[in-house]
């Protein structure tokens, strides 16, 4: 008999692997179009109905209304609620020892440029005041800075990191900042997350984000900044049980794959196919220069503009990641856009449609609201940047989590010297026995059974990394 509840991975300890259990709150999350999902009360309330099991019909009948759907809870999200609770069981070794030494340094690092900071400015302000910060660089340094609803001066990340090339002072404070977040988030509060067996079990929410990507908690273990000195270093005192090593897996260009193959664009296929660099690949056109006299700086400008364009930004917003005119912004746009004409066709159509339908929705056919309000005809500018990333990041997260249910069908099940211990987006982190014998037809079938989870047209590509610990690891050739 099949039991009903809401929220299932937080009461997994009361069924056995082997009972079927239907759960409304994952059922919902996939119902409501990318939606807030309602509490448990909220949701008897709306539905009209007096119980779980009455909530559990209706939501039933809904997914035999939409066969894409009900594929998606069935075959991916459901049996996803098992696999998470499993990682968060498992958690990661964390070298206490290790991270208080990254502590004195990171303490070391943020009074040095406090230092530099407060003698720069010349008078004693508290820089985690965001007023006392804004009046300064406003009024003192002339740092145009735009003020908020309340009349004060906006000083988030955003705003100001605009500035830091023309004021160094800025720049500095940017460095503070990053430093005392990384000092609070992850040294002063991890260690008293360790348990007995010296492990950190992070906590994963599949219910949270529209586009389907699972969310990381107390700690959040997905944000912890890979480009950064002092995030490596935090990264690398997560290490492998003694006697294990840690394996990465991680997709590689993803986005940009199913960026290629939703809109048929030949140029871009073509360049997968052969395995070119799709960056250096794009700055052929937006620069007038062959293949191969492609500088490391001109890539990073195709770069941007390539992930620029899925993420739906503006010539404005381009403007200020590449810290160049608006119109010059907007002609790499015009030029990407010429380059690669079947992307610019693949979105006309696909927002003229979600106008149309009330919704878009992802490969595998997760769905978002296009409307926020009822009435509403039209898709407005932050909308539309929204829904521009929707069909890539939720399909991308859809992938992640059919190669999560197949890695646990094939492997994990089989084999319980094998643990996934994190993912991270586009990378998943297992733990495994540290015998060649062991690791390494592990690595080539997890490797085919990520690179083989959907057919696009275009290959898709994992890479592979090992190392003792997660901030030092090593490419694995295949």
């Amino acid at each position: 008999m099949e039991k009903v509840v809401w929220d299932l991975k937080s009461q997994l300890e009361k069924f056995d692997a082997t009972e079927k259990v239907f759960d409304c709150m994952v059922a919902e999350f996939l119902l409501c179009d990318g939606r807030y999902i309602p509490q448990e009360d909220k949701a008897l309330i709306d539905y009209k109905v007096a119980s779980l099991e009455e909530l559990a019909q209706k939501q039933k009948e809904r997914l035999e209304e939409l066969p894409k759907l009900k594929k998606l809870y069935y075959d991916i999200e459901l049996p996803l609620v098992l696999i998470l609770g499993q990682m968060e069981k498992n958690g990661i070794m964390l070298d206490t020892q290790c991270l208080g030494k990254v502590g004195l340094e990171l303490d070391k690092a943020i009074s040095e440029i406090e230092d530099k900071i407060k003698k720069e400015i010349g008078v004693d302000i508290n820089l985690n005041s965001s007023i006392q910060i804004g009046n300064f660089l406003a009024e003192k340094v002339s740092v145009p800075l735009s003020k908020t609803k309340t009349g004060r001066y906006a000083t988030n990340e955003q705003e100001i990191s605009q500035f830091a090339k023309d004021f160094p002072i800025v720049a500095d404070l940017l460095i503070y900042r990053e430093l005392s977040k990384l000092r609070s988030t992850y040294v002063a509060s991890l260690i008293d997350k360790v348990d007995g067996q010296g492990r950190v079990h992070t906590s994963y929410n599949q219910v949270a984000v529209s586009t389907g990507r699972l969310s990381s908690a107390n700690p959040n273990l997905q944000n912890i900044p890979v480009t950064s000195e002092f995030g490596q270093k935090i990264k690398s005192c997560f290490v492998a049980s003694p006697g294990h090593v840690l394996l990465s897996f991680d997709y590689s260009q993803q986005e940009l794959r199913i960026l290629a193959h939703l809109t048929g664009e030949e140029r871009l296929i073509e360049a997968f196919i052969h395995a070119q660099d799709v960056h250096k690949t794009t700055a052929t056109q937006l620069f007038h220069v062959s293949y191969e006299d492609v500088t490391k700086d001109q890539r990073s400008v195709a770069k941007t503009i390539n992930f620029g364009i899925i993420y739906g930004m503006s010539s404005f917003g381009m403007s200020q990641g590449l810290t160049i005119p608006v119109d010059e912004a907007q002609a790499f746009i015009d030029t990407f856009y010429a380059t690669y004409p079947k992307i610019r066709s693949f979105y006309d159509h696909y927002l003229k449609q979600g106008q149309i339908d009330g919704y878009v929705e992802t490969l595998l056919g997760r769905r978002r609201t296009v409307f926020a309000y009822p009435g509403q005809k039209f898709i407005d500018n932050s909308m539309r940047r929204v829904l521009m990333n929707y069909p890539i990041q939720g399909t991308a997260a859809d992938l992640m989590k059919k190669a999560m249910v197949d890695i646990d069908r094939e492997i994990l099940q089989k084999n319980k010297d094998v643990k996934l211990l994190l993912q991270i987006h586009d990378d998943l982190v297992f733990e495994v026995s540290h015998d060649p014998k062991i690791y390494s037809p592990l690595m080539q079938q997890i490797k085919d059974l990520m690179c083989g989870v959907y057919k696009l047209s275009v290959p898709i590509e994992v890479d592979v990394k090992m190392g003792k610990n997660w901030g030092e690891m090593g490419k694995v050739s295949s």
